[in-house]
């Protein structure tokens, strides 16, 4: 299980965007250079880049669903 710590860490680290981010472009670039016929790239790069949207929103949902876990406690 990853912790809301942790998310926040990852999403706050300089590096780790960095990277991200350039591997989300480079996938975009390869998608976007792809010829007609070379779907097997377009395909390639369009999962990559939709498992870098899933990582990405899986450790914003953490953050949300600690936060909103946080708020329901402190209504009690």
């Amino acid at each position: 299980m990853i912790l809301k710590s942790q998310a926040l860490k990852l999403l706050a680290d300089d590096t780790f965007v960095a990277v991200f981010d350039s591997v989300r472009a480079e996938q975009v670039k390869k998608f976007l250079q792809s010829s007609k016929s070379d779907s097997e790239a377009r395909e390639d790069a369009h999962a990559m880049t939709r498992a870098l949207n899933e990582f990405e929103a899986t450790l914003k949902r953490v953050i949300t669903n600690e936060d909103m876990r946080d708020k329901r406690n402190k209504e009690r």
